[in-house]
């Protein structure tokens, strides 16, 4: 696994109603309405044409903890764009699409062509494009409604008991997200996403950190991700090929 670190930091990167309206407030309401919450929540997804942001992150699994710098571009429901920097050079880029993920490592010179259910195998839920853009930027990925609703420790708290766990947890104060994970007891995985804490640039609020634990089997690990110097709407390019004389790998 250690020599590809880099491919499981960007899979771990890249691993919602009716009612009445509900205001923010800084203590979750004891009486508040399932659908009210749910509606709050759908109505704060980010609005916004295309993003970049200067990501952060720092990288852990058993054997190794690692430091990078990664240029993230999105437009949104179209594309996703990170170039990662080590030591101030460019070590990997990744490029995708509703229906692909491609990447490169330039050292190594190995790269991937292949389709999004490569995201999906990695996080161990079937996901669709939307859903990664929602898991980035503080949105649940999937409707809230039809599960229990519940408000603990001043949250808005949705949950699925079964076979397969999930939970998502949503703050009072712009029900925006501060946890969703899912767990698979019976397979010894779980996927858990926390949201520290939120900043509003040019009024849109988003993460300002996120942190991902992962764990399939052996293989776990966590990544933290800080979200620096955010724009929106600004006119971005998407540049990337995969370099002709890379070696692809089967993931």
């Amino acid at each position: 696994m250690k020599k590809y670190w880099i491919i499981y930091l960007f899979l771990s990167i890249l691993i919602t109603s009716c009612g009445s309206a509900l205001t923010a407030a800084d203590t979750a309401s004891a009486t508040a309405k399932k659908a009210s919450v749910v509606k709050a929540h759908k109505s704060n997804r980010t609005d916004f044409k295309t993003m970049k942001s200067r990501l952060s992150v720092r990288y852990k699994d058993e054997k190794q903890s690692r430091g990078v710098t990664v240029d993230l571009r999105i437009e949104k429901g179209k594309q996703i764009w990170m170039s990662a920097k080590f030591l101030g050079f460019t070590a990997a880029k990744v490029y995708i699409t509703p229906d692909r993920v491609q990447f490169y490592e330039k050292l190594n010179k190995r790269s991937f062509d292949g389709d999004f259910s490569l995201i999906s195998d990695f996080l161990g839920e079937p996901l669709e494009y939307q859903q990664l853009e929602d898991l980035l930027l503080g949105q649940a990925v999937e409707s809230l409604q039809p599960h229990d609703f519940t408000v603990v420790d001043n949250q808005y708290q949705f949950a699925q008991a079964r076979l397969i766990e999930k939970l998502f947890k949503l703050r009072p104060t712009d029900f925006k997200l501060s946890e969703q994970s899912i767990k698979k007891p019976s397979e010894d995985s779980f996927l858990i996403i926390t949201y520290p804490e939120y900043q509003e640039v040019e009024k849109r609020i988003i993460p300002r950190d996120l942190k991902v634990d992962a764990k399939r089997g052996k293989r776990r690990s966590q990544v933290e991700i800080e979200f620096k110097n955010v724009e929106f709407n600004e006119k971005l390019s998407f540049p990337f090929s995969i370099p002709s004389n890379s070696t692809p790998m089967n993931l």
